[in-house]
């Protein structure tokens, strides 16, 4: 995809792509807006090298893909920004639960519609990120299966890992109990249409989807296995190798994320802006 300024090269078969000749503290033309939109919703994660956002400016560029929200992840909001989070990990804060396969907040009744993730601090060669197409995953069903997941649904709740958990509860009690108070566990559809693209996907996650609705416990523990191992098929999935400056825009919708958690206890800062627009899964 070419204009005479924005060159979109994809980086795997499925998912990815990296944007080029995109100074993000420029003035995004309306042409360009339509181009980046559109890249996002045809890859999935798109990659912005060798930028220098300040807060605001991350923000700014981030809505070029939605509505800006408040995002309620366990992560700090620096300046009380409800907008912003701050990723930070060291000694004294190793990664909890960012590993394991999921995607941003599907315990919420109207789910994110994506993030964008600034990278001011990382290891060298370590801390990858990986992100895996849910179209993928749903082109790879049989047509039997696909017909079978069609009218299911799955609860999905905030409050199934440990470490979310440990996280809410260090903020305080009261905290905690309205926390939990205030998002009962969800039912979303096994299989997602996506809002923009009209393509369907494999919508539950080992981090957050406890149980498939209807279903015998080891009928739904078994579908529910097999999904969540075709997520970790390579052939659905881009790996990233994180350089200060660059800037992740992923569709939450579409994809899963995993981190690679080989860089404690070095120190990784990252900066994070949600964004909405994708309403509530259908």
């Amino acid at each position: 995809m070419k204009t005479s300024r924005v060159y979109i090269k994809p980086t795997g078969s499925k998912i990815g792509a990296i944007v080029h000749n995109v100074d993000l503290n420029n003035k995004i033309s309306p042409e360009e807006h339509n181009i980046l939109q559109t890249a996002l919703t045809d890859y999935q994660v798109i990659f912005f090298e060798n930028q220098i956002l300040e807060t605001a400016q991350q923000k700014v560029a981030t809505k070029i893909f939605g509505p800006l929200l408040p995002s309620e992840t366990f992560f700090d909001h620096p300046d009380g920004d409800p907008e912003v989070e701050a990723v930070i990990n060291d000694e004294n804060s190793p990664p909890i639960g960012t590993a394991i396969w999921h995607s941003d907040l599907t315990w919420a009744s109207e789910p994110p519609g994506g993030t964008s993730l600034y990278a001011l601090k990382t290891p060298v060669g370590k801390g990858d990120t990986i992100w895996s197409s849910m179209t993928a995953v749903y082109d790879s069903l049989s047509d039997g299966m696909k017909t079978y997941l069609n009218d299911l649904t799955a609860v999905h709740s905030w409050d199934m890992g440990f470490g979310g958990r440990e996280i809410i509860f260090k903020r305080g009690q009261e905290i905690y109990v309205n926390h939990k108070s205030s998002n009962p566990p969800v039912e979303h559809p096994v299989i997602r249409t996506h809002p923009l693209s009209g393509r369907k996907l494999v919508y539950v996650n080992s981090t957050f989807t406890s149980h498939i609705v209807g279903l015998p416990k080891l009928e739904s523990e078994g579908i529910l296995e097999f999904l969540f191992g075709l997520v970790t098929r390579p052939e659905n999935q881009v790996r990233h190798r994180w350089q200060e400056g660059t800037l992740a825009v992923w569709d939450n919708t579409a994809t899963q994320h995993s981190v690679v958690d080989d860089f404690y206890p070095e120190y990784r800062e990252l900066r994070r802006v949600t964004f909405g627009g994708h309403g509530k899964p259908a």
